[in-house]
């Protein structure tokens, strides 16, 4: 079973290559401009997962269950709300990089609530300010940044309340409808 899934997870790669080599072999001009944008794109992912890795490493390395959960884990109220939102908005690089790393956070605790708040407040990014106020003015730009803070917050308090309303109802907790 164990080799079954692990050839399950070749299945992609293998099909990909064989319509590289059948393109190849039909049209073996087209091959080198993709294959040229297939090394960018690998490029340009490598950095963002190798620093996911990294952080996924060390976190697994000195970060606890018991840190997590002291600062971003289950009932820790506007200090898990502050600290999500701080390490949103000074995030770095591409969403999809920070995937693997959120998942090893959720896994080690880490609430709903302040997932969907980190993911949230991403939107708003300290080094653009600048530029942010330079085009539109002081006035757009604070009412934009602090909407926009609002409206993670929002997005994190729909998510923690449908989590609630699942897991009452994975429990078997009776009526649905009291769930909120």
């Amino acid at each position: 079973m164990q080799f079954s899934k692990q050839l399950k997870s070749w299945i992609f790669p293998a099909c990909a290559a064989a319509a590289y080599v059948v393109v190849w072999i039909t049209f073996p001009e087209k091959i080198i401009p993709a294959l040229r944008i297939a090394k960018t794109i690998a490029l340009k992912m490598a950095i963002p997962l190798f620093i996911s890795l990294f952080m996924m490493f060390l976190l697994n390395m000195y970060i606890s269950t018991a840190h997590i959960t002291r600062f971003m884990g289950k009932k820790r109220g506007a200090a898990g709300m502050m600290f999500s939102s701080i390490a949103g908005i000074v995030s770095m690089g591409p969403v999809f990089a920070w995937f693997p790393f959120l998942k090893t956070l959720k896994e080690k605790g880490m609430a709903d609530i302040y997932l969907a708040n980190f993911l949230s407040c991403r939107a708003v990014k300290p080094v653009l300010f600048p530029v942010l106020i330079t085009y539109f003015g002081w006035r757009f730009s604070l009412v934009f940044i602090f909407m926009s803070l609002v409206s993670a917050w929002s997005i994190s308090f729909i998510v923690a309340l449908s989590g609630k309303r699942d897991e009452s109802q994975n429990h078997g907790s009776g009526d649905s409808r009291h769930a909120f």
